[in-house]
C-alpha cells in the first residue's frame, strides 16, 4: 500500500468536481487512490467512483483483474457492486478465486449487491474456504440471498470448527426459511457456544412461524 499524500482531501475534492461533471479524467485521481493506506481515504475513493455509474466499470474490471495490490483489487470489487452494473458478475464469480482474503470477501459481498444469484452455488463453495472470515462472510452472504441451494452447505458450516462460522450459517438458515434445516438447527441449540444455541433458536423460531 502507498502512503495517501499530504493533500488527499483536496485530492478527493478535486475528483468530486469532476464525478458531478460526469469527467472521466477522474479516474485518473481515484483508481490509484485505491492502494492508499488510509481506509477511510480508501472508501471516500470507493464511493466517488460508484458514482461514476456504469461508465466507471471497464477501468474498475481492470483493476479487478490486474491491480498489484489486494486493496486495490477489493476496492474495485467493493465499487463495482455499488454501480450495480450486470457486466461485473462473471469478473466478481471469478475474483472468488483471488489468492488474498479480503478480495474473495469484497467479491461476494459486491454479488450480493448486485443480485447475482448464478453466484449462490460457488459462494456456497467458500463455507470451505481456508480462511475463516471468508466463511462467516459467506454465510451472511448466502442468507442474505435467501436461496434455497445453500441450505446444504450452511447446514454442514453449523459443525464448522469456527463459532462464529456456526453462528453466522444458523442465522443464514433462519433467513432463507427452508425447513429442511430444521434437524440441524434443533442440534446446534445445544452447541457450547451460547451466541451459537441462540442464533439456531431464532433460526428454529423464525422457520417455524
Amino acid at each position: 500500500m502507498a502512503r495517501a499524500p499530504a493533500d488527499w482531501r483536496s485530492v478527493l475534492r478535486r475528483a468530486e468536481v469532476l464525478v458531478r461533471r460526469r469527467d472521466m479524467r477522474c479516474l485518473d485521481l481515484l483508481l490509484p487512490a485505491l492502494r492508499w493506506r488510509s481506509q477511510g481515504a480508501r472508501d471516500r475513493a470507493v464511493v466517488l467512483l460508484a458514482r461514476m455509474g456504469p461508465v466507471a466499470v471497464p477501468p474498475l474490471v481492470v483493476a479487478l483483474e490486474g491491480a498489484r495490490t489486494a486493496t486495490e483489487r477489493s476496492g474495485a470489487a467493493d465499487a463495482l457492486g455499488r454501480i450495480g452494473d450486470s457486466r461485473a458478475v462473471s469478473r466478481l464469480i471469478h475474483a472468488l478465486e483471488d489468492p488474498v482474503m479480503t478480495v474473495r470477501r469484497a467479491s461476494m459481498v459486491a454479488l450480493q449487491r448486485l443480485e447475482a444469484m448464478n453466484a449462490v452455488p460457488r459462494i456456497a463453495r467458500l463455507l470451505g474456504d481456508e480462511s475463516g472470515g471468508v466463511r462467516v462472510t459467506a454465510a451472511a452472504v448466502l442468507g442474505k440471498f435467501e436461496d434455497p441451494r445453500a441450505v446444504p452447505a450452511l447446514v454442514r458450516s453449523l459443525g464448522d470448527a469456527q463459532w462464529d462460522v456456526r453462528q453466522a450459517s444458523a442465522s443464514a438458515l433462519g433467513q432463507i426459511g427452508d425447513r429442511r434445516a430444521i434437524p440441524a438447527l434443533e442440534k446446534a441449540t445445544r452447541d457450547p457456544r451460547k451466541s451459537v444455541a441462540r442464533a439456531a433458536a431464532a433460526a428454529l423460531r423464525a422457520l417455524r412461524s
